[in-house]
């Protein structure tokens, strides 16, 4: 039997942001995910300085 994979944060993250199609601020993030709002935080800032995401005035985007 092979260990359960765990998505992380990151991945939790774009996968919300791909389905939404719409601009969404890191606390309705942080709602529909259970993840911790300081988490993230930091996770969408390591995914904007990758270049995956970007924050609008209206929310935070998956860049196509």
């Amino acid at each position: 039997m092979s260990p359960r994979y765990q998505k992380s944060a990151k991945e939790i993250i774009i996968e919300l942001l791909k389905k939404e199609k719409r601009p969404i601020t890191a606390s309705e993030i942080a709602k529909k995910t259970g993840i911790n709002y300081n988490t993230v935080r930091g996770r969408l800032q390591d995914l904007k300085k990758k270049k995956l995401i970007d924050n609008t005035p209206d929310g935070w985007i998956y860049l196509e």
